[in-house]
């Protein structure tokens, strides 16, 4: 099947860089390990040339996972979000600015989606592995920044990133850590890899006000969301969803929030990566740069109105001119739950 990865998508040159400055981990009970960067935000100066260009970094792939050839879901079509974003649904999900290796200098930059999650430090965001490495060879993306509640919505989508503040109604988070799944660091490239652990976690620092990030969002009535590992894997069971996103790649342009309710969500065997290999699959159509951003489910025992984050958008068919359109995400198991236990027991900045 050709198609196009809604990853690698996206991102961006920022005002406050990030330059890589070593690796963290720690062993997990099967030996691997979990594959960390430790970010130390420095500023950056302004990319030769006036103008940038956002990429959604949209590419076609050659030989995405076949979902045991399930029939194609039903399409789902996506719908605007009215903003602003500063209320109880709109700020935890955000527009991720970084650049990819290379890009520092060029006037380009990348973006993807994240979800502000609830964690004891208080400064988490859930994203796709793409989103924050390059995967097999390559290296960890720099100069990331988040931003709760983005909102340009009928503005120049090509916006300066040395001047977020405008479009930030809750402030700009520059990444101090972040980690990764070792199966995507291994595997990961341009056509996809193991899509079934492409997640990954930034803790971020505080905003310009000295707030951290579930400060600003809780500010806006908004609660960080649990995620929920392991959730029922029966067909039967599994729950419909919400998704959530900032899309740039055409007919959209990332500068506004985005969303499919997914009434009927396939719960698939990805059989080219492994026996438990297992990914969301909703016909719901998001382009590039809604690469990371989450799949929301009310999980048993909650209360009315509230929602967990069952996975992030790792992966979609793009408007496929040959029928369907779709996303999937990873299904988030005992190792998803690792990566978060680590990143969780990260110190608050």
């Amino acid at each position: 099947m050709v198609s196009t990865l809604l990853g690698l998508a996206a991102a961006a040159a920022l005002l406050a860089g990030c330059a890589e400055n070593g690796v963290v981990g720690q062993a997990s009970s099967d030996g691997g390990d979990i594959v960390g960067s430790v970010m130390s935000p420095t500023k950056q100066p302004s990319a030769a040339g006036g103008a940038r260009q956002g990429r959604d970094g949209g590419l076609t792939g050659t030989s995405l996972p076949s979902f045991d050839n399930a029939p194609l879901p039903s399409p789902v079509a996506a719908r605007q979000i009215a903003g602003p974003y500063t209320n109880k649904s709109g700020a935890i999900t955000g527009k991720l600015f970084f650049y990819r290796q290379g890009d520092q200098n060029s006037g380009n930059y990348y973006v993807c989606s994240g979800t502000v999650i609830k964690s004891r430090n208080r400064s988490l965001v859930w994203t796709a592995g793409h989103c924050v490495h390059d995967g097999k060879d390559g290296t960890w993306h720099s100069g990331m920044v988040f931003v709760p509640a983005f909102d340009n919505n009928d503005g120049d989508p090509n916006v300066d990133p040395s001047d977020l503040a405008q479009y930030a109604p809750l402030g700009t988070f520059s990444a101090v850590h972040v980690w990764t799944s070792p199966e995507w660091v291994k595997t990961g490239d341009e056509h996809g890899g193991d899509l079934a652990h492409d997640y990954a976690v930034i803790e971020v620092g505080r905003n310009d006000d000295g707030q951290t990030l579930d400060d600003a969002v809780e500010a806006a009535g908004a609660k960080p969301v649990p995620l929920w590992f392991n959730a029922p894997t029966g067909q039967d069971k599994t729950p419909s969803m919400t998704i959530r996103g900032y899309p740039a790649a055409e007919p959209f342009n990332g500068m506004a929030q985005w969303g499919c309710t997914a009434d009927s969500v396939q719960l698939l065997n990805v059989t080219e990566l492994g026996p438990d290999a297992k990914e969301y699959r909703a016909g719901c159509d998001l382009t590039g740069g809604a690469s990371g951003g989450g799949w929301f489910a009310r999980a048993p025992g909650q209360a009315a109105g509230d929602l967990s984050l069952i996975t992030n958008t790792s992966v979609g068919s793009a408007h496929n001119a040959h029928g369907g359109n779709w996303l999937a995400g990873p299904y988030l198991d005992a190792k998803a739950k690792q990566l978060f236990t680590i990143a969780d027991s990260s110190p608050a900045p």
